[in-house]
């Protein structure tokens, strides 16, 4: 007697891989589209608390120390680049830089006597086109 042909093996579904043992996997935030309004309307600033708050928010970040280290960090970077003479693009906001300023001589308002104003460093930043167009 002749063998029939062997069924074709199921493929099963492998299970979705477990997190270590003592390690909790959270699951993914959704990311925020538009910034909360700032809670002092008189300034229209944000608090430190607030901004983290809303980077949070907007990289879809599950702690809230996730952000402030991130934006901690961020800061950190900055001032270190600009510190060595570095130029920082920010994509979409412009660029921030340091320039020198020359000693020049200036007037007392109150006395009307002239003053000698040192050089000194001055960190400033340039608007990007798309920026300027969005924003004034």
């Amino acid at each position: 007697m002749a063998k029939k042909p062997a069924k074709k093996a199921k493929k099963i579904a492998k299970p979705a891989k477990k997190a270590p043992k003592g390690k909790v996997v959270a699951a993914p935030v959704a990311k925020a589209k538009v910034s909360t309004k700032p809670r002092n309307t008189s300034t229209l600033s944000y608090t430190q608390s607030e901004f983290v708050e809303n980077v949070r928010a907007f990289c879809g970040l599950n702690k809230r120390s996730e952000a402030k280290q991130l934006v901690e960090d961020i800061a950190t970077f900055v001032m270190d680049s600009l510190k060595r003479g570095y130029k920082i693009p920010l994509m979409g906001l412009g660029k921030l830089y340091v320039r020198e300023t020359k000693a020049r001589t200036g007037r007392n308002p109150a006395t009307g006597e002239t003053i000698h104003i040192p050089r000194r460093k001055r960190v400033r930043f340039t608007a990007a086109k798309a920026l300027k167009e969005r924003v004034l």
